[in-house]
């Protein structure tokens, strides 16, 4: 969305970056971008909560992707383990 220049550049492409990259630590290799709904590409290997935060953050359209407040409050995110 950054280079086709067509909706405006949010916050949301930044929700995306952190999408792809956490695609990537997860499965090694970067995300697959598709033209569908919902995104195919997200293999069930994974816990739920990685699964649903990849889910929301790798939308296509930009207004379906989770603001940040809303990221940090999920499971994943919002009560970590450390190891």
């Amino acid at each position: 969305e950054c280079m086709n220049g067509g909706a405006p550049v949010t916050s949301k492409a930044d929700i995306w970056s952190v999408g792809a990259i956490l695609y990537y630590l997860t499965y090694g290799t970067p995300p697959i971008y598709w033209t569908s709904q919902p995104p195919p590409g997200i293999p069930p290997t994974r816990s739920a909560s990685v699964q649903h935060v990849l889910y929301q953050c790798l939308q296509q359209n930009p207004y379906q992707r989770p603001y940040q407040y809303q990221l940090a409050q999920c499971p994943l995110t919002s009560n970590p383990v450390i190891v």
